[in-house]
C-alpha cells in the first residue's frame, strides 16, 4: 500500500511540475516573440511610411505566396504531426536511436518537397497569383509585374523557413524555447536593414524589401543549427521508408495538411476579396493583422506550443484527466491575457494605429482605414486566441481530422457571409465575416473536445470571463484618458501620441492587475509566479 502510496504522490508530482512548466516555457517564448514583435512592428513603420500604396499592396500580396506555403509545410502540418510522434519515440526508446533515425528521415523527404516547390514557385509565381488575385488587380498591369517580380525573388523563402519550423519542432520537443522564440528576431533585423538600403540607394520598387525577406529567412534557419548540433538532433540526410514513426507522420500530415490548407485557402479568399476592392484594403488587412498577431503571439501562440508536448507526454501516459485539466487551466489564462488585449485594442485602436503608421506616404485616410480593421479584429481576439490553445489536444491525442474538419466548414461559411457582408459595408465586411467564423470554430471544437476527450468544464471557464471582465471594465475606465492627455499636450506629433498611449495603456493595465489582485485570481497569481520564478532563476545564475 505505502508502494503505491508513493508512486502515485511521486506521479503527481510529476504532473504538477510538468504542468507548471508549460507556464515558464511560455513565458519564454513569449519574451523571445515580444522582442521580435517589436522590430516587426519598427519593420512594419518604416514600411508603410516609406513607399506608396502600390508598392506596398504589390510587395503584401507577393510575400502572401511563399508565407502561405511555409505555413502549410513547416509551421503547420509537419509540426503538429511532428511532435507527438517524436515525443512517443523518446519515451520508447530512451537512448534517442529512433527519434534521431526519424529526425534524418523526415528532413531529408522535407528537403526534396522545398526544392521541388520553389522552384517551381521561383520560375511560376504567375501560376499562383493569378488565382490569389481579383481580376480587378490583375488588369492594373504595373502593379501585377510588380507583384510577380517580387514574388519570385522571395518564393525561397519557404525553404528556410520550413527548415526552421522543423528545427523548431526538434527544439521545443525536447524542452527548449527561448531560441527558437527569438530566432524571428534576426527575420526583422534584416528587413529593418534592407529598408534603410532602399531609402540610401532611393529605390522605391520593393526589390530591396524581397532581398531583405530571403536574408532574414535565412538568419532564421541556421541560427537554430548549434543548438541541434550540441542536443545531437541536427539532421542528415538518411532515406529511411520502412521508418513507421515517419509513416505515421505522413499519414498525420494528410489532415492536418488539409485543414491548414483550409486555413490558408480563407487567406487566399481575403487577398482576392480585398484586392477587388481598390488600392489600400490588402495594406490595411496586412497592418491589422500584424496588430493582432502581437498579443496573439505573445499569449496564446507561446501557450499552444509550449502546451504541445506536455499534452501529449500525459496523453502518452494515459493520463486524460490531468491533460484536461492541464488545458482548461491554460484556456483560462489564456482568457486572462487576451481579453484585456481584445478591449485595449478595440478602445485605443485608431491613436495606436497613428501612433505606429501615420507618417511619410501612410496618410490620414489610410490609418483610419487600418483602425477599423483593428477594431473587429479585436473581437477576433479572444476566439482565435482560445482556438490556438485549444488546437494542441487534439494533435496531442494524434488527432488532426478534427480541426481539419471544422476548418473546411468555418471556410464554407466565410465564402458565403463574406460577399454579402462586403456588399454593404465592404472592408469592414469582409472582416466580420471572419469573426464569425472565428466564433464557429471555437464553438465547434468545444463540442468536439466533449466528444473524443471528455468534458472540458466551460463552467470554470465561464465564472472564470465573469471575474475578468470585472477587471477589464477597470482597465476601460482607465484607458479613456487617452483623448484628454493628448489635447493637454497638443493633440498632435509623434511624442503626444506616445506619451498619450503609454500612459492609457501603462493605467489601464496597473487597473486590470490591481482588481485581479482583489479578487485573487488564480491565473493573475499563476502569471506573477512565473514571472518572479524566471527572474529568481536568471539572478541565481549570476
Amino acid at each position: 500500500m505505502s508502494t503505491h502510496q508513493d508512486s502515485t504522490q511521486a506521479s503527481q508530482i510529476q504532473n504538477k511540475a510538468e504542468t507548471s512548466r508549460v507556464a515558464v516555457y511560455a513565458l519564454l517564448m513569449a519574451l523571445g516573440t515580444l522582442t521580435s514583435r517589436v522590430l516587426g512592428l519598427v519593420r512594419d513603420q518604416l514600411f508603410a511610411a516609406m513607399f506608396p500604396a502600390l508598392v506596398r499592396d504589390a510587395w503584401t500580396a507577393a510575400f502572401r505566396l511563399p508565407n502561405l506555403f511555409r505555413r502549410l509545410l513547416g509551421e503547420g502540418s509537419l509540426s503538429v504531426a511532428f511532435i507527438p510522434v517524436f515525443v512517443q519515440a523518446r519515451v520508447d526508446d530512451p537512448g534517442g536511436e529512433v527519434a534521431k533515425n526519424l529526425v534524418n528521415s523526415l528532413y531529408s523527404l522535407l528537403l526534396l518537397i522545398l526544392a521541388t516547390l520553389t522552384a517551381v514557385g521561383t520560375l511560376f509565381p504567375e501560376l499562383f497569383l493569378k488565382v490569389m488575385l481579383d481580376p480587378v488587380y490583375i488588369q492594373s498591369t504595373a502593379k501585377f509585374a510588380l507583384t510577380v517580380s517580387l514574388a519570385k525573388i522571395m518564393f525561397s523563402f519557404i525553404f528556410f523557413m520550413s527548415s526552421y519550423a522543423f528545427f523548431m519542432g526538434i527544439l521545443n520537443a525536447l524542452g527548449r524555447y527561448g531560441l527558437p522564440a527569438m530566432a524571428p528576431t534576426f527575420f526583422n533585423v534584416a528587413m529593418i536593414a534592407s529598408n534603410f538600403y532602399a531609402k540610401w540607394s532611393d529605390s522605391k520598387s520593393g526589390e530591396a524589401l524581397a532581398w531583405g525577406v530571403v536574408l532574414g529567412g535565412f538568419l532564421q534557419m541556421v541560427i537554430l543549427i548549434p543548438s541541434l548540433r550540441k542536443v545531437g538532433y541536427f539532421p542528415r540526410w538518411h532515406w529511411d521508408w520502412q521508418n513507421p514513426q515517419m509513416r505515421r507522420i505522413l499519414r498525420n500530415m494528410v489532415p492536418g495538411m488539409l485543414g491548414l490548407g483550409l486555413l490558408q485557402i480563407t487567406t487566399i479568399v481575403n487577398l482576392r476579396f480585398a484586392s477587388s476592392l481598390g488600392e489600400g484594403p490588402i495594406t490595411y488587412i496586412f497592418l491589422a493583422d500584424r496588430l493582432l498577431e502581437l498579443p496573439l503571439s505573445l499569449v496564446s501562440v507561446s501557450l499552444g506550443t509550449a502546451l504541445l508536448p506536455t499534452l501529449a507526454n500525459f496523453w502518452a501516459r494515459g493520463e486524460k484527466h490531468e491533460m484536461t485539466k492541464t488545458a482548461n487551466f491554460y484556456t483560462r489564462l489564456n482568457l486572462y491575457l487576451a481579453i484585456p488585449a481584445a478591449i485595449g485594442l478595440f478602445v485605443l485602436a485608431q491613436p495606436i494605429v497613428e501612433l505606429l503608421f501615420l507618417r511619410g506616404q501612410f496618410v490620414a485616410k489610410d490609418a483610419a482605414a487600418t483602425a477599423l480593421v483593428v477594431r473587429v479584429y479585436a473581437f477576433i481576439l479572444v476566439s482565435s486566441s482560445c482556438v490556438r490553445v485549444l488546437v494542441p489536444s487534439f494533435y496531442a491525442i494524434k488527432n488532426t481530422w478534427l480541426p481539419a474538419t471544422v476548418s473546411g466548414i468555418c471556410l464554407v461559411v466565410h465564402l458565403l457571409l463574406a460577399p454579402r457582408l462586403m456588399e454593404n459595408w465592404g472592408l469592414g465586411g469582409l472582416v466580420s465575416s471572419a469573426v464569425v467564423t472565428g466564433t464557429l470554430n471555437l464553438t465547434l471544437l468545444l463540442l468536439a473536445y466533449y466528444s473524443l476527450i471528455g468534458p472540458f468544464g466551460l463552467g470554470k471557464v465561464f465564472v472564470s470571463v465573469l471575474r475578468f471582465l470585472v477587471a477589464g471594465l477597470a482597465l476601460w475606465a482607465l484607458i479613456q484618458i487617452h483623448d484628454p492627455v493628448l489635447q493637454a499636450l497638443g493633440g498632435q506629433g509623434f511624442w503626444a501620441r506616445l506619451v498619450a498611449v503609454a500612459l492609457a495603456v501603462s493605467l489601464g493595465g496597473a487597473a486590470y492587475f490591481a482588481v485581479s489582485f482583489a479578487l485573487q485570481l488564480e491565473e493573475f497569481q499563476t502569471t506573477i509566479q512565473t514571472v518572479i520564478m524566471k527572474i529568481s532563476r536568471k539572478l541565481k545564475r549570476r
